[in-house]
């Protein structure tokens, strides 16, 4: 059973593969065809959805690592904190970081 510690962990992992994704130019077939993985693992990979992993935060963070690697994203497991290391953390702004439809418009 999925607890809440494993379910935001799934939440964070996803949410950094979407980002690390969309950084890269890569739209989710491509990452798909890059990983051997099917569109909807990596839909439910990115929405953190760990039910679909079995409730398994293991099969989950597997699936992660092998995006994460075309990604150039590490995961570190330490004490059941989730360490990631992203070389390309750097190169967001903080304008990157709002939505859209918040930036004002020229």
């Amino acid at each position: 059973m999925a607890t809440l510690v494993t379910i935001r962990k799934a939440k964070d992992v996803g949410a950094l593969i979407r980002k690390a994704r969309m950084t890269s130019g890569l739209n989710i077939q491509s990452l798909a065809r890059m990983t051997g993985l099917s569109v909807n693992q990596i839909l439910h990979l990115e929405n953190g959805n760990i039910y679909a992993f079995h409730e398994s935060i293991d099969d989950l963070m597997e699936v992660a690592k092998n995006c994460g690697e075309k990604l150039d994203v590490r995961f570190e497991d330490s004490g059941g904190l989730l360490n990631t290391f992203n070389p390309k953390e750097a190169q967001f702004s903080i304008k990157d970081s709002i939505p859209v439809f918040i930036q004002k418009r020229a």
